[in-house]
């Protein structure tokens, strides 16, 4: 008799958001414990006897739901009535919200997946339950917001679906990534530079957290401007010292400033202001101010360049691209000394595009001489391997997330 269906105790997955290599990455570089995940779509299925939806949902920048696979269905076993014996005993009754997410599978099949919400809201009603079916405004995956905002993960479900190899697995999110925090310490700061751009506190976290510092450890983050690296890593990390410098005045004082503001809105503990040190130096001078081998990671954006408004020809392209080589050379020198053995830079190479052509920093042929060899952080668990780029459509800018380790 043939296996229809399979419960899975241990099996829980991740949703990620608009950068799901670089979020992968985030999600290795914290669980290099667990086992190789399954990569579907967007998202991955995870095996994980020590899960805890709370403090991962609480850390990851990249990740934008969490849940559980309550079960796998065989394909030609898959259907409304045996997907509701699977999620049956988290339904709220008499009535129900539910949301209904494909993630992966062929196009034809993605689709027929996501029209069986239909057969199954009429199998909610046939089991005495009324129920709302919440959809995207546009089809597609249901935002997190949204999911917050209509109590899915409490009042209601939020039913997952992933298809894969003559398969699919069948899940309920159980935590949303809180919008309104990350919107909070990113617009609602009473010091920002959007003139000169600003790191995203969402990426900030992300890179933050691939260089996994460790408890006690120490991070510097030697071009901190407002003090968004700063601030991702006091809120996610057990580092003991956070330093934070920069060649302009005005940005340690900005720095100060938003630190004031996260203690006084409740978002850092008063004792976390130990943990921070800044300072103003020029980052070649760095040195004078940190002992050698101290440091456990760099994370840093760093200059990228001059704005640009898209119509520049490759010539001015490759100028920039010059200037912040020699920038980055003289960053990295003046950092190893303060490296530990096996230290971690986890940085910024910037990329242009314009209508007139593009341009990329690249330094990977002068790291040995640097004492320095690039890592790739995203290792096994893909196959096809390349750069961690972080973009939006509308910028001429590219940011290219790269991991050094020092030698």
């Amino acid at each position: 008799m043939k296996v229809s269906c399979t419960l899975t105790p241990m099996q829980h997955f991740l949703v990620f958001g608009n950068h799901p290599r670089l979020s992968l990455a985030e999600f290795k570089a914290i669980r290099q414990d667990i086992e190789k995940p399954m990569i579907i779509g967007s998202a991955a299925i995870v095996q994980d006897a020590n899960w805890n939806g709370d403090i991962l949902m609480q850390r990851l920048g990249g990740t934008v739901k969490l849940g559980d696979i309550v079960g796998t269905l065989a394909i030609d076993a898959c259907d409304a009535d045996a997907i509701f014996a699977l999620v049956d005993s988290r339904l709220r009754r008499p009535s129900v919200d539910f949301g209904w997410t494909v993630f992966g599978g062929s196009k034809g099949f993605a689709y027929t997946l996501s029209r069986m919400a239909i057969p199954f809201k009429k199998v909610l009603k046939t089991n005495g339950i009324s129920s709302r079916w919440v959809t995207a405004e546009h089809g597609g995956e249901i935002s997190p917001a949204a999911v917050a905002k209509l109590k899915l993960t409490s009042d209601g479900v939020d039913i997952c679906l992933f298809p894969e190899a003559g398969l699919v697995h069948v899940g309920l999110t159980t935590h949303v990534q809180d919008a309104d925090s990350w919107s909070l310490r990113d617009y609602g700061r009473p010091a920002r530079d959007d003139k000169n751009g600003m790191l995203p506190p969402k990426l900030a976290r992300m890179m933050v957290n691939i260089a996994n510092i460790p408890r006690n450890g120490t991070l510097v983050d030697p071009f901190c401007g407002s003090g968004t690296v700063c601030m991702e890593a006091t809120l996610c990390t057990h580092a003991s010292h956070i330093i934070g410098s920069d060649i302009v005045a005005k940005q340690i004082a900005d720095s100060i400033r938003n630190q004031e503001w996260l203690v006084k809105n409740g978002i850092y503990r008063e004792d976390d202001i130990s943990r921070l040190k800044l300072f103003v130096s020029d980052v070649k001078k760095i040195g004078s101010h940190i002992a050698n081998s101290s440091v456990d990671a760099v994370v840093t954006e760093g200059y990228l360049g001059p704005t640009l408004r898209g119509n520049e020809d490759v010539e001015i392209l490759r100028k920039n691209v010059t200037l912040v080589k020699e920038l980055w050379h003289e960053t990295l020198k003046a950092l190893h000394p303060a490296l530990k053995k096996d230290g971690i830079v986890v940085c910024i190479w910037p990329g242009y595009k314009t209508t007139k052509g593009s341009a990329f920093v690249s330094l990977e042929l002068d790291l040995e001489n640097l004492g320095y060899v690039l890592v790739e952080p995203v290792g096994d668990w893909e196959k096809n391997h390349g750069p961690l780029v972080y973009s939006r459509p509308d910028q001429h800018i590219t940011r290219r997330i790269v991991v050094l380790k020092k030698i």
